[in-house]
């Protein structure tokens, strides 16, 4: 054994160090600790290190092989949640597996009631466990045997949540909504874990509301394991909502008005959780600000009153944006983006915008004024466009201006808009006629997708309805409305179901003044697959599509991935046609499949149609980016 004390003691050296003190009582600590760890090791208590040995013979291989420390064996126990509960609470051992049995007998005797408190917590109160050492090879193998009996269940819990004038809030949807979610069904099995995430979520909950104060009278987990019900019993005093102090806002690029108005959240408000979030959001949302830090000022709270100090620092004043893509619609195409987020303090903004594609050139600006009464919902803005498309033998060239008012609450988007469209219109080889139009009108959306790059549930609806009249510098009296409608819902499994439609009609005694987009055109990747883009609709004598009065699309679509979770395949059939009357509706169709993948950039459709109209029964092929809607 001496030749071992060398090597073993400074194994406790550093222990010695941190348990000596000044004078002879430190030392003496040290030495009763070296001490005593030697005494361990000789009694087989602490297994000696491999290092320890001195080139061991074959024999003494053996017995380190057999040293390594056993592991518990569980037996009765087949449910991995049930052995991973048991294995987060017992102890793991520390010791050789021939170490004296008294060590395994004391380390049984722990780790039944470690076992025991760890069951009962999921609500085995009846369990009985039998404890045993079983000797194989020399060495020691701990066992444990358990019966788990009957499982305690959960009776109704009872809760109650309560203002500062006694008034319940159980119906108040912040508390209602998180008790519907977390409170155990009654007769489900019991979990001590249930109860602790119902109690502390609750507090978090009430708290996160607003009421900052708020206490618990009562929360308590009763369990009668005579007839195996446990209750929950919680009683919260909620005490007096809080709300917001004054809100100083630290920033140097706006007019303190227009901050303090994008914040969205004014001193008086409610003081929750949900709007400390939002005060963040409002004023990134309008990229004046690279980073919003909000910081609640509790020591200077002054009865319910919590003022809060935010620090927004200036972001970038501008962003470029290149873009480059094919669709069959418009042929490869090429785009840049200029966005000036910064002109002025008083929050004026101005967007550039030039696309250029094989069919269709554009270039476009917009100037945005927020509306200091409401700047996070409401703007005014001034835009001009100018386009130029040449497709199936039409060419046109045309330049819009003008002003609109946007306005946007919950997911609703409407504008009311004056411009004037000013277009040059050339039909085959007849002649170029050039028409202007001062339109006056309103635009409203709607859009909910659960992914807005490749969705799988939703809703997009878009309508616009607007008007000129020829003595207001139009070339003729009109009136033109459009809606068009999507949506995708799962129908069972992983097939998701894909609709959208179109409708559209414009009114008028001119029709031959009506440039080209003022007129409607059926065909294409977004409309009736397996037609060219906008070929279908009335012609004229030669065959050149000219556009119609009407226009009425409908597709159904059903995808299922086909290769992991970013592969889909698709079968769909798409119909329609534009048309000049009601009375002389003749829909085309056509039907194929496709390939949908979902790229960083959004879905990439792939699609082969083939029509069941027209002289030019082909496949068609149509590749896009991004839903068609």
């Amino acid at each position: 054994m001496s030749r071992f004390i060398p090597r073993f003691v400074p194994q406790f050296v550093p222990r010695w160090l941190d348990a000596r003190a000044p004078g002879r009582a430190g030392w003496t600590a040290g030495w009763t600790t070296c001490v005593a760890a030697v005494a361990l090791w000789s009694q087989g208590v602490i297994a000696a290190p491999a290092a320890l040995t001195s080139a061991p013979s074959t024999a003494s291989s053996l017995v380190a092989a057999t040293s390594t420390p056993p592991a518990l064996q569980l037996q009765g126990v087949t449910d991995p949640a049930l052995i991973r509960q048991i294995g987060l609470s017992v102890p793991a051992q520390r010791f050789a597996c021939d170490a004296p049995a008294l060590v395994f007998e004391r380390y049984l005797a722990d780790a039944t009631d470690d076992a025991r408190h760890a069951l009962q917590a999921v609500g085995y109160f009846h369990a009985q466990f039998t404890p045993s050492v079983r000797t194989q090879n020399g060495c020691h193998l701990p066992e444990l045997t358990v019966q788990l009996g009957e499982r305690v269940r959960w009776s109704a819990a009872e809760i109650s949540v309560v203002d500062a004038h006694g008034a319940s809030l159980i119906g108040q949807a912040f508390v209602q909504d998180f008790l519907r979610a977390n409170t155990p069904a009654t007769d489900s099995p019991m979990d001590q874990g249930q109860y602790t995430r119902l109690r502390d979520g609750l507090l978090s909950r009430v708290r996160g509301a607003g009421y900052l104060d708020a206490q618990w009278r009562k929360h308590v987990l009763r369990v009668n394991p005579d007839t195996n019900r446990a209750v929950i019993e919680l009683a919260l005093a909620a005490g007096r909502p809080a709300h917001f102090g004054a809100i100083d806002i630290e920033q140097s690029l706006l007019t303190p008005e227009l901050a303090a108005r994008l914040a969205g959240v004014q001193p008086g408000d409610p003081y929750t959780t949900a709007n400390l979030v939002a005060i963040n959001q409002n004023l990134m949302s309008r990229r004046y600000f690279s980073t919003v830090r909000v910081r609640p000022q509790w020591d200077e709270r002054s009865g319910d009153a919590v003022p809060v100090r935010v620090q927004a620092k200036p972001g970038s004043p501008r962003s470029y944006e290149f873009k480059l893509g094919y669709g069959t619609d418009t042929g490869a195409r090429l785009g840049a983006t200029l966005n000036q987020f910064y002109v002025n303090p008083e929050g004026h903004q101005w967007r550039a915008n030039l696309s250029l594609a094989q069919r269709q050139q554009t270039l476009s600006a917009t100037y945005t004024i927020p509306r200091l009464a409401d700047p996070l919902n409401q703007r005014y803005e001034l835009y001009s466009a100018m386009d130029r498309e040449n497709n199936l033998d039409i060419t046109s060239l045309s330049t819009t201006n003008g002003v609109q008012w946007v306005r946007n609450f919950n997911r609703w988007n409407t504008a009311l808009f004056t411009e004037y469209l000013l277009e040059r219109s050339q039909f085959g080889s007849e002649p170029a006629n050039t028409s202007g139009f001062c339109l006056t009108g309103a635009r409203v959306g709607w859009r909910d997708l659960n992914d807005p790059l490749f969705p799988t549930r939703g809703l997009a609806f878009n309508a616009s309805l607007s008007g000129a009249a020829q003595p207001l510098l139009s070339s003729a009296s009109l009136l033109r409305a459009r809606v068009q409608l999507a949506g995708m819902h799962p129908i069972g499994g992983d097939w998701v179901w894909v609709g959208r439609t179109e409708v559209g009609g414009v009114l008028t005694d001119a029709l031959t003044d009506l440039p080209k987009s003022l007129r409607f055109f059926a065909g294409g990747d977004q409309s009736v697959r397996g037609y060219g883009y906008q070929s279908l609709g009335p012609v004229d004598s030669t065959g050149q599509p000219v556009g119609g009065r009407y226009v009425f699309t409908a597709s159904t679509e059903v995808m299922h991935p086909v290769y992991g979770r970013d592969w889909w395949g698709a079968v769909f059939v798409d119909t329609g046609n534009a048309f000049d009357s009601l009375k002389d509706i003749s829909l085309a169709t056509g039907a194929g499949v496709g390939l949908r993948w979902r790229s960083p950039v959004g879905m990439v459709r792939v699609d082969v149609a083939y029509p069941f109209d027209g002289e030019r029964r082909l496949p068609r092929l149509h590749l896009g980016i991004g839903a068609a809607f």
